[in-house]
């Protein structure tokens, strides 16, 4: 009788919590970019800054330009960290072929969903080479863009290093929180 009462007071917990955050809104923001060059003769940071546009809105604009172009062998590893007494190892951590990843982008759906919150304010819209140099423009984080990506309520940093003909170029660390608000 009193396990009976238990489950139907842990059923009732989750009804309420799903019923809870039916009001509710994400709020993404960055706090801080770092962008690092490994091989200044091979390519630069030109732009790496994070402006803030509005009251709390802060929108992200890296430019890299490349020297030794065309480029056609590229890896990158991606990966996602979660703070909790120092950055942690979050979910994903993945290294791929960045240019068999932009031939083909659904044979790699957890990278392809990391990379659309970006592609629409960058011009990396293609496969190998690339000839020009890597613009992200006013990259905005919102809600929409983690709809196939959930995650929970606290501070984060993405991690990108890029690697050219298997020698390390550059790393780009991107910080950013969510804070979920619920609506009365």
């Amino acid at each position: 009788m009193a396990s009976g009462k238990i489950a139907f007071g842990i059923l009732g917990a989750i009804i309420a919590l799903i019923f809870s955050t039916n009001g509710s809104k994400s709020i993404f923001k960055f706090t801080n970019i770092k962008c690092q060059d490994h091989d200044v003769n091979f390519s630069r940071a030109e732009v790496c800054k994070l402006r803030v546009i509005g009251r709390g809105v802060v929108t992200l604009n890296i430019r890299v330009g490349l020297y030794k172009i065309p480029v056609t062998n590229v890896t990158v590893n991606m990966g996602f960290y979660k703070k909790a007494n120092g950055f942690k190892p979050f979910l994903y951590n993945y290294t791929v072929d960045f240019c068999n990843f932009m031939t083909n982008r659904k044979r790699y759906p957890v990278m392809k969903v990391l990379f659309d919150v970006f592609l629409h304010a960058s011009n990396i819209n293609h496969s190998c080479p690339f000839d020009h140099a890597i613009v992200i423009d006013n990259l905005l984080l919102e809600e929409s863009k983690f709809e196939l990506f959930p995650i929970p309520e606290g501070e984060y940093m993405f991690k990108l290093m890029v690697f050219a003909y298997n020698d390390l170029k550059a790393t780009l660390e991107t910080y950013f929180y969510r804070k979920i608000s619920y609506s009365k």
